[in-house]
């Protein structure tokens, strides 16, 4: 090969790169809305929404948390809701008290708490797939019984484990409809007691039955959907790559350059995953 082709692919990769930014970038001022909102309305409720909260570093706490304690301090709380959209503990949810991950796995969960402390509204825990990932219902129960004990309240973790969906009446004209998107993607034949602890709902075909009932209750109403998994994502799970991905694909410090991208093309296309919004179940 020409040294002169070489030097050409050289400057051309360098060029690629020194335009890739990977700080985030807003628009300046208000966008402009054909809503028309009306100028003599206050706001009757307020949601305050953070997900994958669960990767605190032991004994502290994530940026984006104490970014949500500092901001829930500054606004009016009765009343309110902050919402926890699951995977509130990495890697594999809340192990048993015997394990020796227990104290990690607690220290991640207890930053989450401790950004609520003095928090006035309604706290509300989601689950997502990696609180799922140890034992299942058993994980999510165990988790569902110690932000119980910590946050001195009885509806703090929804849905009911092992159940797809809860029903909650906001106001008059707002309904909540919380999902756990985990409990639908999963497959059920590793977790066989599933739906033992949920009489009402028994099959994904119920699920959405019930959601499809709900919405015709609530016709002209404004209907807040809670979940885990996004309806719509320009992160990896969306097929939307940067270029370490393709570098790094194990998200190890091993370059696979050309097996890299190959392996997120299949990704893509493939719905491998069933996390990937690729995935049939998932879409």
């Amino acid at each position: 090969m020409k040294p002169k082709i070489i030097i050409t692919g050289i400057v051309n990769i360098l060029l690629c790169i020194g335009c890739a930014t990977y700080v985030p970038k807003y628009a300046k001022g208000e966008p402009e809305s054909d809503f028309g909102y009306p100028s003599d309305k206050s706001i009757a409720r307020s949601f305050y929404l953070i997900g994958d909260g669960g990767y605190s570093l032991p004994g502290g706490s994530s940026e984006g948390l104490l970014a949500l304690e500092a901001y829930l301090d500054s606004v009016q709380q009765k009343e309110n809701f902050t919402l926890f959209l699951g995977d509130n503990i990495y890697p594999d949810g809340l192990v048993s008290e015997d394990h020796p991950k227990r104290e990690r796995a607690e220290s991640r969960l207890d930053a989450q708490i401790n950004a609520v402390k003095n928090y006035g509204g309604n706290i509300i825990f989601i689950p997502g797939n990696h609180d799922w990932y140890n034992e299942g219902i058993a994980g999510l129960k165990r988790q569902e019984a110690y932000l119980q004990e910590n946050l001195g309240e009885d509806n703090v973790f929804e849905p009911r484990p092992g159940c797809p969906l809860k029903f909650v009446d906001i106001s008059d004209e707002v309904p909540l409809i919380i999902m756990d998107s985990q409990w639908y993607l999963t497959d059920w034949d590793d977790h066989p007691t599933v739906n033992d602890d949920c009489p009402e709902i028994k099959t994904r075909e119920q699920m959405f039955l019930e959601i499809e009932t709900e919405l015709k209750k609530n016709q002209n109403k404004t209907t807040v959907f809670a979940l885990h998994h996004p309806l719509r994502s320009n992160g990896v799970h969306g097929g939307q790559y940067n270029f370490n991905e393709h570098l790094y694909p194990s998200h190890k410090k091993i370059p696979f350059p050309i097996l890299g991208s190959i392996a997120m093309l299949v990704r893509t296309s493939g719905g491998i995953s069933i996390q990937d919004m690729q995935n049939e179940r998932y879409r």
